[in-house]
């Protein structure tokens, strides 16, 4: 109550006698059971794409394994074909360079959207660009189709570009959150420093950053804020 009379300019006991009319307590329980609800949707969508782009990962890294061992015998065939070359018959370099074939690997059989998609990737962008450049439809389709090495790394850009975010600014009169906010924070500085230049009190910072939304972001933004300070 105190934090929402705060937000709304009120007195806590005015939001309390408004959430004790009977109207306002049936539309609460309503609600409540609303919310609950889409935050039980939203959990398991979520728990869902987090199992699938762990399993992305899981993918990625065996194939890059995969991929490196199987240069290296490309390279050792190719050395030993051309050692032996000299000294035996075309037929018999033939049935070498048979016996010796290898697997092509999974970057060798790239699809157009495989290309497109590492395209966007290099750029910068993240699987929602991803979807929008190979018109697959759905974030499942992509983890489902597209090359995990390429995937690993349009993750790793959405992570990045989520800590830097335009932060969540709902029920928030005083402060007017950006970008830079979270990134100073994320970089050590002190609540109270950037309660002076946000006009506002250190405790409503405070406030602020313990929302798990903005938590989480903040989580998010210190690696980045580091690589980029060591850089």
């Amino acid at each position: 109550m105190r934090e929402l009379a705060a937000d709304y300019g009120v007195a806590h006991t005015t939001l309390g006698r408004y959430f004790a009319r009977p109207e306002i307590t049936s539309q609460l329980k309503q609600s409540g059971r609303l919310v609950r609800r889409e935050r039980r949707a939203a959990a398991e969508r979520r728990a869902a794409e987090r199992r699938m782009e762990r399993e992305v990962r899981r993918q990625a890294k065996q194939q890059v394994a995969l991929e490196d061992r199987l240069r290296a015998a490309r390279a050792l065939g190719a050395a030993a074909a051309a050692a032996r070359g000299r000294r035996r018959s075309a037929y018999a370099a033939w049935l070498d360079e048979r016996d010796a074939r290898l697997p092509p690997t999974r970057a060798d059989l790239h699809s157009r959207n495989d290309e497109l998609a590492a395209q966007t990737v290099a750029a910068g962008a993240g699987v929602q660009a991803v979807i929008e450049a190979t018109g697959l439809r759905t974030r499942e389709n992509v983890l489902r189709l597209i090359d995990p090495v390429i995937l690993v790394q349009a993750l790793d850009n959405d992570t990045a570009a989520s800590a830097l975010a335009e932060p969540a600014r709902d029920r928030l009169r005083r402060l007017v959150p950006d970008p830079e906010l979270v990134r100073r924070r994320a970089a050590g500085e002190t609540l109270r420093l950037l309660a002076v230049d946000y006009g506002v009190a250190h405790t409503t910072l405070h406030r602020y950053f313990q929302r798990p939304e903005v938590a989480r972001q903040l989580r998010q933004a210190a690696p980045v804020v580091a690589a980029r300070q060591g850089a």
